[in-house]
């Protein structure tokens, strides 16, 4: 590895060019007003997993294996457009933590985690969500602040879809 007098820097035989402050500032604003004009519904999964709000923690364990996805949408058993919460992968790994922890009966406390139904595991937290006119960039800061996997995006009262944390990826680094 070597450097040399032009920003540039020599690594393996491939030329890495070194990006002045204004340079990344540049590229920044260019992504972000692509962000700006894409809307929400351009980037969501439009046909997201719902789970109802009694099915088992084991049973959501296995859905978001099996689909691998980070989320899935809690909803009101009567109303499919009723949203309870989301539950995620972090949730999981949480649960599956305090039942692991010391003190416990392992395999008991993780046996009976998962048969308990999943509403009486969803965070307290406030849930936020978007609506379907709103933008990509709105999302994504949305999700930075405050820490989301997944938002819902509604269509005035119905729940119409959901972005994930790698649906901004992908836009960001298209």
């Amino acid at each position: 590895m070597k450097g040399d007098d032009n920003n540039s820097l020599i690594f393996i035989g491939v030329d890495i060019q070194f990006l002045s402050v204004e340079r990344h500032f540049y590229l920044f604003l260019l992504e972000e007003r692509r962000m700006l004009n894409l809307s929400i519904s351009d980037i969501m999964n439009d046909h997201p997993l719902k789970v109802k709000a009694d099915v088992s923690v084991r049973d959501v364990a296995h859905l978001l294996l099996r689909y691998r996805v980070n989320g899935l949408l809690v909803v009101d058993p009567a109303d499919p457009n009723r949203l309870m919460g989301v539950f995620t992968t972090r949730d999981l790994v949480d649960l599956m933590g305090d039942a692991l922890s010391p003190g416990n009966h392992k395999m008991q406390a993780l046996h009976e985690m998962g048969e308990r139904p999943v509403v009486d595991f969803l965070p307290f937290e406030e849930m936020v969500s978007l609506q379907i006119s709103d933008s990509a960039a709105k999302a994504d800061g949305l999700m930075h602040k405050k820490g989301a996997i997944t938002i819902p995006v509604y269509d005035g009262e119905k729940l119409v879809g959901v972005p994930g944390r790698h649906d901004i990826i992908n836009i960001a680094f298209a």
